[in-house]
């Protein structure tokens, strides 16, 4: 059975995928409808933290999510994708909005893991809606990014990115502004 072009094949890789999700579900506190899961998919957390998802999310192989201390909260917003290798670290909150691409091995963290003297080790992570970001992209703790923002492939993001720009670089720094993508 063939619809708006796909092959059998299609609808039962989608089928498994979506099979995949509801079995995905257990292991986070919230679920929204229609999880795609397509491989495995780690999750680290400790009882009391939480892992939010939200509706229509697709989970692309090997990622990684890492909720480390009693308090960790990982939010994802409705119609976000997370592309294989890609790995969130968590000891507080990490928040991604709605309708974000976010490449293949990007690292997302809000925590240091190390304590150096005179600074803060753990900050709260902000990804707003329709944001993309590139492959090998790392996002450091205490970060915001702004709704439509574009993060270039490589970059380090250590410092806010405002809405509609695009960053690129180590350290990120604004390349351009007022940009629009879609997939």
């Amino acid at each position: 059975m063939q619809r708006r072009g796909r092959s059998a094949k299609e609808y039962a890789r989608y089928g498994y995928r979506l099979l995949r999700g509801a079995f995905f579900r257990r292991k986070v506190d919230h679920g929204g409808r229609m999880l795609r899961v397509c491989g495995p998919v780690r999750v680290s957390k400790t009882r009391s933290a939480r892992l939010i998802i939200g509706s229509r999310v697709i989970l692309h192989r090997h990622t990684g999510f890492f909720l480390d201390s009693a308090e960790a909260v990982i939010e994802i917003g409705d119609h976000t994708f997370l592309n294989r290798r890609s790995e969130i670290m968590c000891k507080r909150h990490v928040k991604i909005g709605s309708h974000c691409a976010i490449s293949w091995d990007v690292t997302i963290t809000d925590t240091d893991y190390h304590v150096l003297e005179g600074s803060e080790t753990t900050l709260p992570v902000v990804i707003g809606d329709h944001v993309w970001i590139g492959s090998k992209a790392t996002i450091l703790k205490g970060v915001t990014i702004g709704r439509g923002a574009v993060v270039a492939a490589g970059a380090v993001v250590s410092k806010d990115v405002p809405a509609r720009t695009l960053v690129a670089g180590v350290p990120a720094r604004v390349v351009r502004e007022n940009v629009s993508w879609s997939l």
